[in-house]
């Protein structure tokens, strides 16, 4: 059996037609979808893009012990597992944080071989000074960088639509799988797009806002609060090219299965298709991410299709990307290393039977920010009690230096507090009758709070996470 995994960064879970959007074009991954499992309940693990990798690469939570960076020395890694069995692996990306972000990022590393497409966003790929480019970044931080080299990138790049950055990605990986079907094999293709900057070509975006009238446009949204910042035009503008965004992956998606297939893989061929986190588009009046954990960031697609089960069904159980390393050992049939103590489980028993026994509720959060936990009727978003002694970063690596404490030990550095004040907040949400998350309860359910909180606790005892994470919470009061 082969396993493909495709890795869409910040694709909404509500932006493709198969989890109920109406207004946005995803007819290749809707198709796909019609006859695979389309798994309900997705949510993040780890928060943002890396520690989402790291959840991916060792099938273990990060965010309780890390932030952003790269493996550690002995992690246990899908990819790693997979060659170490005599298999192929391989790992396309065009992700620069995995080889420009911080030293030993690495994720590719473990892989039989890997393939990357140069110019996303910030590497620092093309330095030709005779490039005339509009930089159209926003000026205020973050994406005021006088050397944000997207835009010249870009302009040196491109001439026809397959020299946008999916398009290079995902025919680059058609050529290998041509290439390498005659064997057992593992591929991850981790796609940037639709990540911002969000340029895709004009006839995409024209699917969504074709007026003539002059709009500012930013690829990059305000990481703000829509009012003060966007015009009501500037932000329909904004939610169409990021829409056109979606669009164009759907195609290059699309044309890369549309080859699987034609080659007679699918047969043999597991292929799980998910994404990394959402964005803000509007809701809750914001653009950008870095801001609460709302289900527009953390509930996440997942549409997996196996060669003899699931198909067209709609599983309920709670799923994350920790997942997906017990379940490609599971389908390649292969043993669990040891010492890889994996938090998460695999997805095959919900594909042989959509009613299987599931989680009762799952974790998810960012490092030194809210700790999370959905049990399907409410959403607990626990916030930082400042008040509290601060986390640390257990790591043999540096990964992100202006994070540390440098007086401290490496292996357990401590963090300074550096994060924005609504993620301090706890709020409590009822999925039934709050789907959007407009009524925060946490001040009125006392009880409910109260029982998820020790949920929490629990939750974060079975995984040994570190003790000082609760009493950051304030999870370590009245008896918790």
């Amino acid at each position: 059996m082969n396993v493909i995994l495709i890795v869409l960064d910040t694709w909404r879970r509500d932006h493709a037609g198969c989890y109920g959007n109406a207004w946005i074009h995803t007819p290749n991954i809707d198709r796909f979808a019609e006859r695979a499992a389309v798994f309900d309940n997705a949510y993040l693990a780890s928060y943002p893009t890396l520690p989402c990798r790291r959840d991916i690469a060792t099938g273990r939570y990060e965010f309780p012990w890390r932030g952003w960076g790269g493996l550690e020395p002995d992690d246990v890694t899908l990819g790693g597992t997979v060659h170490a069995a005599g298999k192929v692996s391989y790992f396309f990306t065009d992700v620069y944080h995995h080889w420009t972000s911080n030293l030993g990022s690495g994720y590719w590393r473990p892989f039989s071989g890997f393939d990357i497409v140069r110019g996303q966003e910030r590497d620092r790929y093309v330095t030709d000074g005779d490039i005339a480019f509009e930089n159209r970044t926003l000026d205020y931080p973050p994406h005021n960088k006088p050397d944000q080299p997207h835009f010249r990138n870009v302009q040196y790049l491109r001439r026809e639509e397959r020299d946008w950055f999916s398009p290079q990605l995902f025919s680059r990986a058609v050529r290998w799988v041509q290439h390498n079907a005659d064997r057992d094999f593992f591929l991850m293709i981790d796609s940037f797009d639709p990540h911002e900057p969000w340029d895709p070509p004009r006839h995409y975006v024209a699917l969504y806002d074709n007026s003539d009238e002059a709009v500012d446009e930013y690829p990059v949204a305000p990481y703000d609060w829509v009012a003060g910042n966007l015009t009501e035009a500037e932000l329909k503008r904004v939610q169409a090219i990021y829409a056109g965004e979606i669009t164009m992956v759907d195609r290059w998606v699309g044309h890369f299965l549309d080859q699987v297939e034609n080659m007679g893989l699918m047969a043999e061929t597991m292929v799980i298709l998910a994404s990394d986190h959402g964005t803000h588009n509007g809701d809750h009046g914001r653009t950008g991410k870095n801001w609460v954990l709302w289900d527009e960031i953390a509930r996440i697609p997942l549409i997996v299709w196996h060669p003899e089960w699931g198909h067209g069904t709609r599983p309920k159980q709670f799923v994350q990307p920790i997942d997906y390393f017990p379940t490609v050992l599971d389908a390649m049939d292969l043993d669990v290393p040891k010492g890889a103590r994996l938090h998460g489980q695999s997805l095959m028993p919900y594909l042989r039977d959509e009613r299987a026994p599931g989680r009762d509720a799952i974790l998810y959060g960012q490092f030194a920010g809210t700790c999370n936990i959905a049990d399907g009727e409410y959403a607990l978003l626990q916030g930082v009690d400042e008040s509290n002694p601060p986390v640390y970063a257990y790591s043999s690596i540096i990964a992100n230096r202006n994070q540390f404490d440098w007086d401290a030990d490496v292996l357990r550095c401590k963090l300074t507090p550096a994060r924005h004040p609504e993620k301090h907040k706890t709020r409590l949400y009822h999925a039934p009758s709050d789907p959007k998350q407009e009524r925060d309860l946490a001040d009125r359910e006392l009880e409910t709070l109260s029982r998820l909180q020790q949920l929490m606790v629990e939750k974060l005892r079975a995984i040994h996470a570190p003790s000082e994470l609760s009493i950051r919470l304030g999870l370590a009061k009245g008896g918790l």
